[in-house]
């Protein structure tokens, strides 16, 4: 029974009646419906649980019309539940709907879409990380393509200078960041791969040959995250003085994405001179000290809301390492490790350490190296 006292067993016999009673898509059958389903939901039971939802949502659309927002919560009943069961193509499917509803409703323009481009971006983010190969990077390239969609619409609305705008470019520069990383890494992207994820999205390549498609579109998504976080940039720039350690901040998170990218010289030319904008605009000590104070890991680039947590058992190492003026960890020691003497592991961890990127520290407005770094590397796949 759930929290009304009734149990299954009444949901469907109360649906029974009313559909020898009153017939198949009587509109009191919807509430019946989606009561049967939360009930089923409740107990974990999402396969059921959809059951019920598609069977109300068709309901609704026999008797409110195919656009009715009222739709809306049915939807979001079935988009989560599919990703409860992790249904993928269904879930897609919904999203696809979610959508279209509102867009049938407000147009193509109103910036009432924008909350719903991004939960959907962000669903897409999530089964990103849920997939892999040309399948995982697909879903990217959705999300992308409707995170463009949503700036558009804010730009109409607001102008280019909207600070609606920040959050929708930065989830912009994490995508690239990630469908770039992924691109040029053959290990986890064949070219099949590559195909698979881009020309189903009509992002077609002027190329045949592998290398010079790898090429192309890393070029293609390193280049929009790059435009993206410097659109973040030419806000703060409109807003200086009172935003300069705001601009200095997205100047630096721009050097981050140059550096895990391998485009050192980019980095450190935006490091200097978010450093001197830093001076420049009279910036507190500590402001300074928390951006180049000490080196920092540069990825930040992470998909939001489903962080891979390691288990209570995942194989680590502990190392210590020089940070110089580069940022490229160099005299890599491994000081500790679990499992204990494992060659291949304390290996893996040297290279795994090797690979990630620091921002220097900074003095005087110049990178200079740091001795005796230390990090707790866990491996979480």
């Amino acid at each position: 029974a759930d929290s009304s006292g009734r149990s299954l067993q009444q949901y469907r016999q109360t649906i029974s009646k009313l559909e020898s009673e009153k017939g198949a898509y009587h509109p009191a059958l919807q509430q019946a419906f989606l009561d049967l389903g939360k009930g089923y939901r409740r107990q974990g039971d999402y396969l059921n649980a959809v059951r019920a939802f598609e069977k109300a949502l068709h309901i609704s659309k026999v008797n409110t019309g195919l656009h009715n927002l009222s739709q809306v919560e049915m939807i979001e009943l079935l988009i989560n539940s599919y990703a409860a069961l992790q249904d993928w193509q269904a879930l897609d499917k919904y999203l696809y709907h979610l959508l279209w509803l509102y867009r049938r409703n407000y147009g193509d323009d109103d910036d009432r879409l924008v909350p719903v481009i991004e939960r959907v971006g962000r669903w897409y983010m999530q089964a990103y990380q849920s997939h892999s190969g040309g399948e995982a990077v697909s879903y990217l390239v959705k999300a992308d393509d409707l995170y463009d969609e949503a700036a558009r619409i804010i730009v109409r609305q607001y102008g280019e200078q909207a600070r609606q705008l920040i959050g929708i470019l930065n989830s912009s520069a994490i995508i690239n960041y990630h469908i770039a990383n992924n691109i040029r890494d053959v290990f986890l992207m064949s070219d099949s791969d590559i195909r698979q994820a881009m020309i189903p999205n009509r992002r077609a390549s002027p190329y045949l040959n592998e290398v010079a498609v790898r090429d192309y579109y890393f070029d293609q998504s390193f280049y929009k995250g790059k435009r993206s976080l410097q659109r973040i940039i030419d806000i703060y720039a409109g807003k200086l003085p009172t935003a300069a350690v705001d601009y200095a901040r997205a100047l630096v998170y721009q050097g981050d994405l140059y550096l895990s990218l391998n485009r050192k010289w980019n980095a450190m030319k935006n490091y200097k001179k978010a450093y001197a904008t830093l001076l420049e605009y009279g910036a507190a000590a500590d402001e300074i000290d928390a951006i180049f104070g000490s080196p920092r890991q540069v990825e930040p680039f992470n998909i939001p809301g489903r962080e891979l947590i390691p288990d209570d058992d995942s194989p680590y190492v502990d190392a210590v390492f020089d940070v110089p003026g580069n940022g490229w960890p160099s005299d890599i020691r491994i000081v500790g490790s679990r499992p204990e003497d494992d060659p291949a592991l304390i290996i893996r961890g040297r290279h795994a350490v090797a690979a990630t990127r620091y921002r220097p520290r900074f003095e005087q407005g110049k990178p200079v190296s740091t001795e005796a770094v230390s990090l707790h590397y866990v491996f979480t796949r």
